[in-house]
C-alpha cells in the first residue's frame, strides 16, 4: 500500500482552481474522486503523492489557499483501472 495525500473540497470549482495553481507551482498533484474513506466534500479531490505531502501542506497554508480539509491515506491502486486527470 502506498500512501496519498488529499485536499477536500466544498465544491468541485475550488478543487480545479486549486490543482491549477499547484501545477504552476510545481507540485505533481492530480484531480481525483474523493475516497469513499475520506468523503465528506463535493466528491471531487485533489490528490498528492505521500512525497510532497508535506511541502503541500506548507503551500496550502502559507498562501491561504481555499480547501475544506487536507489528509493523508493509505491506498492501494490498480494501474489498469486507476487514471486520473
Amino acid at each position: 500500500m502506498k500512501s496519498y495525500w488529499y485536499i477536500l473540497f466544498d465544491n468541485h470549482e475550488q478543487a480545479v482552481s486549486l490543482h491549477r495553481e499547484l501545477k504552476e507551482a510545481g507540485f505533481g498533484a492530480v484531480i481525483a474522486p474523493t475516497p469513499r474513506a475520506l468523503s465528506l466534500c463535493c466528491g471531487v479531490a485533489v490528490m498528492v503523492k505521500d512525497a510532497e505531502g508535506e511541502a503541500v501542506g506548507r503551500y496550502l497554508q502559507e498562501h491561504d489557499c481555499v480547501y475544506k480539509h487536507y489528509e493523508k491515506l493509505e491506498q492501494s491502486f490498480n494501474a489498469r483501472n486507476d487514471h486520473y486527470a
